[in-house]
């Protein structure tokens, strides 16, 4: 199978949290990432085409990074996960080491 990504992932595990253009809230584990986007896992009920930003760590002795994706697939998370969590696919169109207004 040819790989499409663009960019390699780098694997993390840290949380992320996430805000919806609506002002819902979706916590979630950080599972990879690249320039991007990012892989995360998540019990919060996030929907195709949602509009969130957020922010998370890379690495726990480093800064924020501030994000604005969209998210891009999401399916149901693997065995090893709380029962009824998804993986979710998010498409950055902004990073940054700043807020994001």
């Amino acid at each position: 199978m040819q790989e499409r990504r663009k960019f390699r992932r780098t694997q993390a595990k840290e949380k992320a949290s996430l805000e919806s253009k609506e002002g819902k809230s979706h916590e979630g584990t950080l599972v990879d990432i690249s320039p991007s986007g990012m892989r995360i896992v998540s019990e919060s009920n996030v929907r195709l085409g949602s509009q969130l930003s957020g922010k998370f760590k890379i690495l726990p002795n480093s800064g924020h990074f501030y994000v604005l994706g969209e998210v891009a697939w999401i399916k149901p998370a693997g065995k090893d996960q709380p029962q009824g969590a998804n993986e979710v696919g998010i498409k950055f169109s902004k990073v940054s080491t700043i807020p994001i207004n």
